[in-house]
């Protein structure tokens, strides 16, 4: 007889914290985290479909919240920066001012190239001439390979 399955006690109580762990940590960690062995979760994945959900819904969250930071950082953002000062006098604090400033970061170049690359079909990575030199050295690698017996 084997060690009784841990889902019901171990996992599915947590399936809500388990879709924000995964955005953090890989399935080993969170195996560990549950207190079950890797090949336990993944078994446990083959036969709960809501466990595989779970992590599924997880990852699109964190998709979603990416492609968002993204598209903040490619149009620029103004954003709020805080500075506190403190007025020390014979070793004990005797007043404080926060002072609180309006801030702009401009737009990122990588952002918007990145962002360009993946959704308009017509921007080009790299010019038709570059396009051709990288695919003959790539065809040049591989026929040194294949010359050496690799």
């Amino acid at each position: 007889m084997g060690r009784k399955d841990r889902y019901e006690s171990h996992v599915k109580p947590k399936l809500e914290e388990i879709k924000k762990w995964i955005t953090t940590l890989n399935e080993g960690q969170i195996a560990k985290k549950l207190g079950v062995s890797i090949s336990a979760f993944t078994v446990y994945k083959r036969d709960h479909p809501e466990l595989v959900k779970a992590l599924q819904d997880g990852m699109e969250e964190l998709r979603v919240e990416l492609k968002d930071a993204l598209k903040k950082k490619a149009k620029g953002f103004t954003y709020e920066e805080t500075k506190t000062t403190r007025k020390i006098e014979d070793g004990k604090v005797v007043g404080m001012t926060v002072e609180k400033y309006e801030k702009y970061a401009p737009p990122d170049t990588g952002a918007i190239h990145l962002l360009l690359k993946n959704i308009d079909p017509n921007w080009k990575n790299d010019d038709d001439r570059t396009y051709e030199l990288k695919k003959k050295q790539v065809e040049i690698a591989e026929k040194k390979a294949d010359d050496a017996n690799w």
